[in-house]
């Protein structure tokens, strides 16, 4: 009722407001508006939210378009309003006026919806912002969160009573955010050479999405449950600033304060597994379950951003320019006790009551161009610090709201925050030189970074040759090679500072000071060394006046190899120990791009458009799995399933292949010109995501294959498809003069396989229904079940949108 009201206010507010303008101007105010009208029909055979991902498509009356423009062309006056979909979510509203040349006034509002699925369910209802609490809890009898393999009849009998009660309790949920971005400003230009502005935008984002909620002391014996994570953002962006352009020397200041606001701080979720006592925080099991599970959701914060660009032009027809700019961003709140039942913690006390959490920032860019006879000289320097403000604090680390018995929780679970900072500086040399109908550049570029509390600090070189030429006048080429080498000073053992030891407890094989926290073999994507080649080349050809066709090919490969050799990382325990020397992690990563695109207009009647694509991404990894609780005594598990960090048949294997394809084409075909008028579209597009295994997990250290449902098994998964076909065709045809009427038919296909999201693959298998599910092997330990949302949660489907609508243009 409310969309249909809006709909009639605003048309005739636009069917008006023309004629009043004209009456009350003289001749020289000139106006012109629009409006259309429509209608739109929606099938959706599967009420897949994919389909309405990002836009808002539903049955009923829509305004498609609103335009208004007036002009005075005697004293310079203006005023536009452009809106498309403007009483839905997905609405764009523009509006800008002013006096030419002395003032403007720019407005905009964009809606973005987000929907993730609408078949999601829970049972969870939101009492209060932020607060979760359900209908009721599992009456689970077997409260032992450390099990082992005698205890599987307890466990299975718990997953029983876990599907009884969601088919009692589960309940539909949304789970879609809805975003509103607006910006407004205003521009003088009166002042000569001098402009001075001030822009606000605000950004609202509301709305539910999948949240998690797992208590316990530490994967696998945590109980799982997904659940929704309510989101209420506010930003409020204030830029000022001010420019100067002369004939030589031109600067610009500009200040922006960005304040951003979570209108609701902490998720507070029940546990459902849980039956405390009347009145107590918390339910025994082995370990002290706390009655709610409670988790800091994004904290306000506020940034801050000054920066002066300044520019001259110098002798030799050559250029000095440089930038400044200082940053501070800041966020104090207030921080959560350790656990909701922080009473019967043995230590409740934080080391600090608030954050106190601060970054600054420093930019300084410097640019220097001189342009001789068919040369161009560049050269640049660039630096960027980070000083993380933060104080560091010793830590007792409460794992997910669980605690032993007598309050106290491991000594390994006591981390120090570590205020990560970093300075860059890049600095390099660019050289251009035209050669008749082409232009040969080549530059180079060395790049510093020096990383508090990481891993290693890096040196980049990089080397660019590019080519530009036009043949011909119809006919333009580019090709562009780059190759980086990065090299980084690795230092494995740097995150043991993120740990505290008290003194009785220094000695523990498990400090990070005497054995290790990442393997020693590990090395981080962003500090490991990195040899890059990158390519590109672009083909445009415009033969005639009515062709145009593009073709561009993109290479990227990088090669992460470290040199990484056999490492002795133990001070206590078996310190002659070696790791097995081969690099974990990221080691090469590959991507290529084709693209295609051709247009042919023979008359204003026809057009014809194609375009093809294909993007492919290949990455491959190594890891390595082992057992964390015998670091320095790695031979007392030498033939064990999950065995010592030494042995190299532990190690496996990730290929990933992910590979997209995009064909497409439209075209207009005027049947009557410029009054009868037909479009067509189709587009096409197969997605497949391929990830091939191999080593440890397809088979045990000693080679003998796993089957699929073991406890230590991985293999390569089937193929993840994603599939979309959309044919879309439209009429116009003149009505009355001034009045068309537009007719469009839209069809979608889109199928889905995942094995991710999928209930019927070996090693998952649903209980009583999509919403749990657990290993295939029925596993004793709680951490291999899922309370979940649902599956498929925005599953294929096959959709008719038909609309109609009216455009009346004055």
């Amino acid at each position: 009722m409310n969309r249909r009201r809006n709909i009639f206010v605003l048309s005739a507010a636009l069917l008006v407001l023309p004629a009043v303008v004209s009456a009350q101007q003289p001749a020289p105010v000139i106006v012109h508006s629009s409006i259309s009208l429509g209608g739109r029909r929606i099938n959706n055979d599967t009420n897949s939210s994919k389909l309405t991902e990002y836009r808002d498509l539903r049955d009923g009356a829509f305004l498609p378009h609103v335009s208004l423009n007036i002009l005075d062309s005697e004293k310079g006056r203006f005023f536009e309003f452009t809106g498309t979909n403007a009483i839905l979510d997905d609405q764009k509203l523009a509006l800008r006026g002013g006096t030419l040349g002395r003032w403007t006034l720019r407005g905009n509002w964009t809606g973005v919806p987000h929907n993730f699925s609408n078949k999601a369910q829970t049972p969870y209802e939101r009492t209060a912002p932020g607060l979760l609490e359900a209908p009721a809890n599992i009456p689970i009898t077997f409260k032992k969160l450390a099990t082992a393999a005698a205890d599987a009849p307890g466990v299975l009998a718990s997953d029983q009573l876990i599907a009884d009660y969601q088919a009692a309790f589960l309940r539909p949920t949304t789970l879609r955010t809805q975003s509103g971005v607006g910006h407004i400003a205003l521009e003088s230009a009166g002042l000569r050479a001098f402009k001075v502005g001030i822009a606000y935008d605000r950004r609202k984002k509301e709305g539910l999405k999948v949240g998690y909620g797992p208590i316990g002391d530490r994967p696998p014996r945590t109980l799982n449950i997904q659940l929704t994570e309510p989101v209420d953002y506010r930003t409020n962006d204030l830029t000022v600033s001010a420019e100067h352009v002369g004939r030589r020397f031109q600067a610009q200041f500009s200040y922006l304060l960005s304040d951003f606001a979570n209108q609701i701080d902490t998720l507070l979720w029940e546990n459902v597994f849980a039956t405390p006592a009347a009145g107590a925080t918390f339910d025994t099991w082995d370990r002290s379950m706390s009655a709610f599970g409670r988790r800091p959701l994004p904290p306000d914060n506020r940034y801050h951003n000054a920066s002066v660009s300044m520019g001259i032009e110098l002798p030799a027809d050559s250029r000095l320019s440089g930038t400044f700019a200082y940053g501070r961003l800041g966020q104090d709140e207030v921080l959560l006790p350790y656990s909701f039942n922080v009473n019967v913690l043995a230590n409740q006390t934080l080391p600090r009551a608030t954050a106190k959490a601060e970054v600054e920032t420093q930019q300084a860019f410097v640019e220097y161009v001189i342009n001789p006879a068919r040369l161009n000289l560049r050269t640049w320097a660039r630096y960027y610090g980070l000083d993380n403000n933060t104080p560091q604090s010793n830590w007792q680390y409460v794992t997910s709201d669980t605690s032993n018995l007598n309050g106290t929780v491991s000594y390994k679970n006591k981390r120090m925050n570590l205020p990560y900072a970093s300075d860059r500086f890049n600095t390099g040399l660019d050289a251009g030189y035209q050669i008749g109908r082409s232009t040969l550049s080549a530059g180079y570029e060395r790049e510093f970074i020096w990383r508090n509390f990481r891993d290693a600090d890096t040196r980049g070189d990089r080397l660019t040759l590019s080519w530009r030429a036009r043949p011909a006048t119809w006919a333009n080429l580019r090709a562009r090679y780059v190759f980086g080498s990065r090299d980084g000073d690795i230092e494995p053992f740097a995150n043991s500072q993120g740990f505290w030891y008290a003194l009785a407890e220094a000695n523990d094989a498990d400090n990070p000071a005497f054995s290790f926290t990442n393997h020693p073999d590990m090395v981080r994507y962003d500090v490991a060394d990195r040899r890059r080649h990158q390519g590109e080349f672009t083909l445009t050809l415009t033969p005639r006046d009515i062709v145009s066709i593009a073709a561009t090919v993109r290479y990227r490969t990088d090669d992460f190899d470290s040199g990484v050799v056999p490492r002795s990382p133990l001070a206590v325990g078996e310190v002659d120990a070696v790791s097995p020397g081969d690099q974990l992690g990221l080691l090469e990563d590959t991507r290529l791009r084709y693209s295609f695109d051709a247009s042919y207009m023979p008359t204003e009647r026809f057009s014809l458009n194609a375009f093809l694509s294909l993007d492919n991404g290949t990455s491959f990894q190594r890891g390595i799995s082992f057992d964390e609780n015998f670091k320095t005594t790695p031979s007392a598990i030498a033939s064990a399933e999950a065995g010592p960090w030494t042995r190299k048949s532990s190690q496996w294997t990730a290929d990933f292949d992910d590979q997209n394809w995009t064909v497409g084409f439209s075209t207009t075909i005027g049947i009557v010109p410029n009054r009868v008028i037909l479009d067509a579209g189709y587009t096409v597009s197969f997605g497949d995501v391929d990830i091939t295994y191999a080593g440890y997990g397809v088979t045990n250290f000693d080679g003998t294959p796993f089957p699929l449902n073991r406890q230590f098994a991985f293999s390569s998964p089937p193929t993840v498809n994603q599939d979309l076909h959309a044919v879309n065709v439209g009429l116009q045809l003149p009505v009355v003069e001034r009045l068309t009427l537009g007719l469009n038919y839209s069809y979608e296909r889109f199928r889905l396989d995942d094995w991710q999201q999928s209930t019927t693959q070996p090693w998952v298998e649903p209980v009583g229904s999509e919403f749990l599910l657990r290993d295939t092997s029925q596993d004793w330990r709680w951490g291999n079940r899922l309370f979940n949302l649902g599956s498929f949660l925005a599953p294929s489907y096959d959709a008719h949108i038909a609309y109609v609508a009216f455009n009346y243009r004055f």
